[in-house]
């Protein structure tokens, strides 16, 4: 009985370890990423202008915020490294990466599709790109049949068309039209 116990606890062990280090793995990630996004925000707040009247200047605050968020990280990250490390390595970490990006291929998808969206937005506008951009999202989320395909069109160009006429004509706010447009 002793020894069913032990390696029951073993296995446990083993399996809390690999946990914890899979684990550790998405946080290091995930500092890496804030880590990286802060340094380039504090560099890009280095050139916002300086004021005649004020020493310090409009990007001061930002660049040390955004420096210390990175150094946070930084220090985030090396802990995350020597957890890693203690819990002993990323064995089966592949194969359980895998598996997590399957289970969350739609919502990276979004994220994907989103970005695309922001990139394209000022040269298509915001109509001709927000359609786009609903129809294949709502295809995503809720698969392609004849009957979704009908429900995103109508959506999409409600939301699109109907945001930029409703802006336009109520609230008198003209939304981005583009470069393709523009003419």
């Amino acid at each position: 009985m002793t020894v069913k116990v032990t390696e029951a606890a073993a296995a446990d062990t083993g399996v809390s370890a690999a946990s914890r280090a899979r684990t550790e793995l998405a946080r290091l990630i995930s500092y890496i990423v804030f880590g990286g996004v802060s340094v380039v925000l504090s560099s890009m707040a280095a050139g916002l202008p300086t004021s005649r009247w004020e020493p310090l200047g409009a990007g001061t605050f930002p660049k040390l915020v955004f420096a210390l968020l990175a150094v946070l990280c930084l220090i985030a990250a090396v802990r995350s490294i020597i957890e890693i490390v203690r819990a002993g390595g990323l064995a089966g970490v592949g194969a359980a990466f895998t598996q997590w990006l399957y289970v969350r291929r739609v919502s990276i998808g979004l994220f994907a599709l989103f970005a695309v969206y922001l990139g394209v937005l000022p040269w298509t506008g915001f109509s001709l790109a927000s359609f786009v951009f609903l129809l294949i999202a709502q295809l995503m989320i809720a698969g392609v049949s004849r009957r979704t395909v009908m429900q995103s069109i109508i959506a999409a160009l409600i939301f699109s068309v109907g945001l930029n006429l409703l802006f336009a004509e109520v609230f008198n706010v003209f939304l981005p039209r583009g470069v393709l447009f523009a003419g």
